[in-house]
């Protein structure tokens, strides 16, 4: 897991980057790991990017509703986590049944319990999109 400091995304196009950066990183640990993974070789890839803006609820936005989150960054949300994913599609997200990078944007902001459950979350819209 790496942790991107807020600064460091200021606009959309920062997080559809990263995004996509994360993406690059699942496939490539994939690769690299070919015996380990070897049923997710040619799988699609894909990526999550989960924000929230005070008391509002957790919006989670992947790269097929890249406007809408180019409107939330816009808008003043913050970015919590970035997830990218390789997955076979229509299976469960089990431990060796996927590749997921996190990125978290302000760590300490939120516990690490709380963390975890929106990066479960943010997996399952990613590996969600990869149906479409």
């Amino acid at each position: 897991m790496r942790s991107v400091m807020l600064e460091e995304i200021q606009t959309a196009a920062d997080v559809i980057a990263e995004g996509e950066w994360l993406r690059r990183e699942a496939v490539e640990t994939v690769r690299n790991n070919r015996e380990r993974y070897e049923a997710l070789l040619d799988q699609p890839s894909g990526w999550c990017v989960a924000v929230e803006k005070g008391w509002r609820p957790r919006c989670f936005h992947t790269a097929l509703d890249q406007e809408r989150l180019g409107d939330k960054i816009e808008r003043g949300y913050r970015v919590i986590l970035t997830v990218g994913l390789i997955a076979a599609p229509e299976t469960a997200l089990l431990r060796d049944s996927h590749v997921a990078i996190v990125s978290f944007a302000e760590p300490r902001r939120h516990s690490t319990e709380k963390l975890s459950e929106i990066a479960v979350r943010a997996k399952v819209c990613a590996a969600a999109s990869l149906h479409n």
